[in-house]
């Protein structure tokens, strides 16, 4: 098998590039493995890697390179696909990259393609190759910026054979964020080789810990949790590998603890491991850590391990007690006690050592191949399942209200798989999946009762539990053009299935227990009038009124009687000098209810229809108003009411307002709301 890993480059440290070129070292064992790099900046990683794994750079920027590729234009554009950071000055990535990285996308001819990188994930996603595409999230989706979240979670992650990540609760999480793509998420931790060399026999007064210095990591409250340990033990020192941001900060904050004897920043080390093995015991301060490559490496060194007991890697490297101690994230006194105890217990800190050697072996490269083949057979086998399942349905609401999916009709005659199931699922995770069986290749979703509010994608569930998005053929709402007021209803519950913009099925699920549909909206030069249907099972009676509510005071409430009702129908008439009158600042917005003679207010809204977006559809004119200086809440644009200002004052407005315009905009809003807008001129 020819597996290809792609990465922005090998010309950094980082946990990133170490994790794929040790695992392009371990699969190179039995199958031809290759990284294609988008760029190289320096003649050498930072990091070993098997001469048996291929490396190929895509744009050279070394100067002394005769493939230097730097004079080339597009060497510094922005990439046209590759979604890249608004804050950057100048490309990182290229578009010459970019170009070079699509073109070996459609001419490889690996068998498996992984990527390593987030940014490079929707480049994969969307290339035409038939190779298996695998994408590996070394940190956490959930905390990716929009730009880069929006095309993962919206279509490249459904368009992948599998994403790896690193932890079983990371697993749940982007399960979570990204419901339909769960049943292809494995856990793939860390590949971390043991180097070999010496191990630590525990017997050095010295405290190691390593990591790129930034915030997160956390290395000031390990300097103040260390104050507290040289209190007790003065000949302990601790040394800090790695460079970064926060390198002055942490000097000071040494020197302000007057611990400059007693912690050392030591500077980034290679290998660091080496430098492990001079120590007895191992910290890992950080507040966040998907995984936590140093932990491994250390323990391939025999030190046991303190960590705070952060998201989401050290729980799932450490057994608390036996290899290590966890301590509560963000306890600096816990973690001080930590390192105190096992400082004080040599003969426990050494046999936890022991155990973390123990422990390290399950990250080794033959571990770790196992767990990528099988990742692959996994996908296969899933690639082969979902490949025979129908990708297409046509979708009708019937004459009751209820949605029909019917599997478009196969080329060949084979029956629907047995177990195949209709799964519908919230958008934004926020409800449970709703499952609906097939029955000869039709699923019926009952309109009433079966999907709650909110937005819902439909799919297939195969009987392993496989799922595939459907794609809609044809889309039949001609029902709802006119929908069914039931008398003596209660409430609305209408589904309304679409095609998304990817083309795949959804269903717009709207449940109100009491309801108001405006079925009419006439603007006429002095007054809006409005009809209505009440959706709530209740008939209209003398007293009912439409209030229009003032969205930032709500005190502020207009009534317009109900000016005639036959049993749930009723209409109203706004008068347009009353907007007028009460208009106050350069632009108000108006929230209609209907307030029946007895129970609660309901808002007055354009749901049943076949239209998925009314507020892009039902537009209408914006009558002009014209008011005096003299109206008691006439403002002057852009100032406060002058008039009203001057009569509390009991005198004239030396300089009276002119009269100002108003313009009355009726509308619905983007939730098919019904409003009025009045805005000064």
């Amino acid at each position: 098998m020819k597996i290809a890993f792609l990465v922005r480059d090998l010309c950094h440290m980082g946990g990133v590039v170490t994790a794929t070129q040790n695992l392009a070292g371990a699969l190179a064992e039995k199958h031809q493995v290759e990284i294609v790099a988008l760029r190289k900046v320096r003649d050498e990683s930072y990091f070993p890697l098997d001469g048996r794994v291929r490396v190929r750079a895509l744009t050279d920027l070394r100067k002394h390179s005769a493939s230097y590729d730097g004079d080339d234009p597009l060497a510094h554009e922005f990439p046209a696909r590759y979604p890249y950071p608004k804050t950057e000055q100048k490309p990182l990535v290229s578009r010459l990259a970019e170009k070079r990285l699509l073109a070996y996308l459609d001419g490889t001819d690996a068998d498996v393609v992984v990527s390593s990188n987030p940014r490079i994930t929707v480049l994969l996603a969307a290339a035409r190759g038939r190779y298996m595409k695998i994408a590996q999230e070394h940190s956490m989706p959930g905390i990716y910026e929009e730009q880069i979240q929006g095309p993962l979670f919206g279509d490249a992650y459904r368009r992948l054979d599998a994403i790896t990540v690193l932890s079983p609760e990371e697993r749940d999480n982007l399960g979570g964020l990204v419901p339909n793509v769960r049943d292809r998420i494995s856990v793939m931790p860390n590949c971390i080789p043991d180097p070999g060399g010496r191990v630590s026999d525990g017997s050095s007064k010295v405290v190691v810990t390593a990591g790129v210095l930034k915030p997160h990591k956390n290395f000031h409250g390990l300097i103040d949790a260390f104050a507290t340990v040289v209190e007790r033990h003065p000949d302990w020192r601790l040394r800090i590998y790695g460079s970064g941001v926060e390198e002055a900060a942490l000097r000071r904050r040494i020197h302000e603890r007057s611990l400059y004897n007693h912690v050392h920043l030591m500077g980034p080390a290679f290998p660091v491991t080496a430098e492990f093995a001079k120590g007895s015991i191992f910290v890992l301060p950080s507040l966040r850590e998907p995984f936590g490559n140093v932990t491994v490496e250390a323990m391939t060194r025999g030190l046991p391990v303190v960590s705070m007991d952060c998201d989401h890697g050290p729980r799932n490297i450490l057994t608390s007690g036996t290899d290590g101690l966890l301590v509560p994230l963000d306890d600096t006194e816990a973690m001080a006690a930590a390192i105190n105890e096992l400082i004080e217990d040599e003969d426990r800190r050494v046999k936890m050592g022991r155990e973390a050697r123990r422990t390290a072996e399950r990250f080794a490269p033959g571990p770790s191949a196992e767990r990528f083949e099988a990742i692959v057979a996994k996908a296969l086998s899933r690639s082969d399942v979902v490949r025979a399942l129908p990708g297409t349905a046509d979708c009708t609401v019937l004459p009751d209200g209820d949605v029909q999916v019917e599997l478009a009709r196969r080329e060949t005659e084979d029956e629907v798989p047995a177990g195949l199931r209709l799964v519908c699922r919230d958008v934004r995770n926020a409800k449970e999946p709703v499952h609906v069986p097939f029955v000869h290749g039709t699923a019926r979703i009952p309109r009433r009762g079966t999907l709650a509010d909110g937005l819902w994608e439909l799919g297939l569930a195969s009987g392993e539990g496989y799922e595939k998005a459907l794609r809609v053929g044809h889309c039949d709402v001609t029902d709802l053009v006119s929908p069914r007021h039931e008398p003596g209803g209660q409430g609305l519950e209408m589904l309304l299935p679409f095609r998304e913009q990817t083309g795949h099925l959804r269903v717009r699920s709207r449940v109100r227990p009491r309801y108001s549909e405006v079925t009419g909206l006439e603007v006429m030069s002095d007054s809006v009038r409005i009809e209505a249907d009440s959706w709530s099972g209740e008939e209209i009676v003398a007293g009912a009124a439409v209030a229009a509510v003032n969205r930032k005071d709500k005190k502020r409430v207009l009534l317009f009687p109900v000016a005639w009702a036959e049993g749930t129908r009723f209409g109203c008439e706004v008068p347009l000098d009353s907007l007028t009158a009460e208009h106050r600042h350069e632009e108000e917005i108006w929230d209609l209810w209907l307030r029946p003679a007895d129970g609660a207010p309901v808002r007055m809204s354009k749901l049943a229809t076949d239209v998925l977006e009314p507020f892009k559809v039902f537009k209408y004119p914006r009558p002009v108003r014209e008011r005096s200086a003299g109206e008691a809440s006439a403002p002057a644009k852009g100032g406060a009411n002058r008039a009203a200002w001057w009569s509390r004052r009991g005198a004239p407005d030396p300089q009276p307002a002119a009269p100002s315009r108003v313009e009355i905009r009726p509308y619905f809003t983007t939730a098919a709301q019904l409003a009025f807008k009045t805005v000064t001129l």
